[in-house]
């Protein structure tokens, strides 16, 4: 039999996430009542302590108005006078408002009270002596009649002695009703600060959930923990760059790949604390896509790919990956050359199959000499070069890579030549003949190009040189071209070419980097070919 654990609804209740919008709700009507609560308190004390001074001052004023009054001084100075003045006095109260308005002698005792039975006796809440003694002033206290709050003035006579006091009071329980009155506003109010809190809450929960494409708190959260840790378990190391070169994302593959302390991730970096030599170029023409793009940085070379960050069709940065060129990422390169070897390989077989064909064709016909001074035309310059570079480049690397060139040129119609006097041996250094194939390789390209784009008026043609001294290596790249114009620096910039097309303009920049790794120079002249000469010297 299966068993299965089932929890009770307050175990789902609590296990479950809360929606996002369910999370505003609460936390913003939690946040109003709060607040309404807060404010419902701030409001009666304020309404209380406004209240009791306006009925305070009113007590006060209708004090000293019956205290001026003429009656009250001759009720005080003849007894007789207090029946009528009781009555006088009970219709100012009605009028008025007032709970008590009580007269007393000089003694405090009561001449003049609504409760006639309280007549004769002394006035209680101790608070009358500072009246007797010239005082004006509202106080609160307890009488017979309950806790109120009481204005007090002196009466004086007409030679200016104090012959009692007047006390009117308003019961603090009469005036509980008007507070309430208000606060029962104010919590009308606060009820609908909060139906609209909740309204609110609601409009822009949707708001925000249409603005991260449906996801909730939790999903983000989880979303960005997987994705840091994907990208922190990638072999190559991803840098995400704000269009002004800050960094916004590093990860730590990164940072070792650059040697910088992982510390680095949680700083605020420009892409200049990173690739210091580099930062200028990769931050301009962010639009063009690098793919598989050289450099040497942190004293290692670097496999760099570029990629333009768009953000709902706007550009919003740029991406770069980076990965050591180790021995696995070398052989694919290999092999992609040996790949476009291949197909060089095969268009020279058809070509050399339809020159056979001729050749054929003309011994069959008889014309046995046209075909032979052809076979010694088409052999004479391939057997000649391959036969002098093999012969004068020790180093099988070079010897390679300036045949392949060779038949490039070929295939392109542009004549190469190896240098007679050339003379050089074997590359010991590893790290050094990866730069010295990589210099070597783009400045032929260059001179092959150039020598292309003059075709139309001379013979295309280039001159390889390559010599060495107990120091130096020395190349010697000439071409037919139109020459470099006088602005040499320009041409070292990866925005710089002279060709169409995005995938130009970073070969002399790959040449300039690998030069300034292993400190060498560049010296830019004139060749009596008509163009360029651009002579290359590498200390050993």
């Amino acid at each position: 039999m299966k068993y299965t654990k089932k929890l009770n609804p307050l175990q789902s209740m609590v296990k479950k996430p809360k929606r996002l919008e369910t999370r505003l709700i609460i936390w913003v009507t939690g946040l109003c009542v709060l607040q309404a609560l807060m404010f419902g308190g701030l409001v009666y004390q304020i309404t209380a302590q406004s209240l009791n001074d306006h009925i305070g001052d009113k007590a006060l004023a209708v004090a000293t108005s019956i205290a001026a009054s003429n009656n009250v001084v001759q009720a005080l100075n003849n007894p007789q006078k207090l029946t009528a003045i009781n009555q006088e006095i009970e219709n100012l109260r009605q009028l008025t408002g007032a709970d008590f308005i009580v007269i007393g002698d000089k003694n405090a005792h009561r001449v003049v009270h609504p409760d006639s039975n309280k007549l004769g006796k002394r006035m209680v809440g101790g608070d009358s002596q500072a009246a007797l003694q010239g005082e004006r002033y509202i106080s609160i206290a307890k009488g017979s009649l309950g806790e109120s709050i009481r204005g007090k003035v002196p009466v004086y006579d007409a030679q200016g002695d104090i012959i009692g006091l007047v006390s009117v009071g308003f019961l603090v329980q009469s005036i509980e009703p008007l507070i309430q009155e208000r606060i029962v506003e104010v919590m009308i109010w606060g009820v609908l600060l909060v139906i609209l809190s909740i309204i609110a809450a609601v409009l822009i929960g949707r708001r925000v959930r249409n603005a991260i494409f449906g996801l909730q708190p939790d999903e983000i959260a989880r979303l960005f923990s997987e994705q840091d840790a994907i990208l922190n378990t990638m072999r190559s190391g991803v840098i995400a760059l704000d269009p002004d070169g800050r960094v916004r994302k590093l990860t730590q593959r990164a940072c070792e790949i650059l040697d910088k302390p992982t510390a680095c991730i949680n700083q605020d970096l420009m892409l200049s604390d990173l690739l210091p030599e580099h930062a200028e170029f990769l931050l301009r023409n962010q639009r063009r896509k690098m793919v598989g793009f050289e450099l040497f940085a942190a004293d290692k070379r670097l496999v760099l790919s570029r990629f333009s960050l768009q953000v709902q069709g706007q550009a919003d940065g740029i991406l770069l990956t980076l990965r050591p060129a180790d021995e696995l990422e070398y052989l694919s390169q290999q092999l992609t050359k040996v790949q476009a070897f291949a197909e060089l390989l095969r268009v020279q077989t058809h070509d050399y199959s339809n020159k056979l064909n001729l050749i054929g064709a003309l011994i069959q016909m008889g014309k046995s000499d046209e075909a032979i001074e052809l076979i010694g035309q088409e052999s004479q310059g391939s057997q000649a070069q391959i036969h002098h570079l093999l012969e004068h480049i020790q180093d099988p690397v070079l010897a390679g890579l300036l045949v392949g060139k060779y038949h490039k040129a070929r295939e392109l119609n542009v004549t190469l030549e190896l240098n007679p006097d050339s003379l050089l041996g074997a590359i010991a250094r590893t790290e050094m003949l990866e730069r010295v194939v990589s210099i070597l390789g783009n400045l032929i390209d260059n001179a092959i190009d150039a020598a292309i784009r003059a075709s139309n008026e001379r013979t295309p043609y280039v001159r390889v040189t390559v010599d060495e001294t107990s120091k130096t290596l020395l190349f010697d790249v000439e071409d037919s071209g139109f020459g470099v114009g006088d602005d040499h620096e320009v041409i070292f910039t990866p925005q710089y070419s002279s060709k169409a097309g995005a995938e130009h303009g970073i070969g002399l920049y790959l040449v300039k980097t690998n030069l300034d790794s292993c400190g060498g120079s560049l010296e830019i002249g004139e060749s009596d070919l008509k163009g360029a000469r651009l002579s290359v010297y590498i200390p050993k």
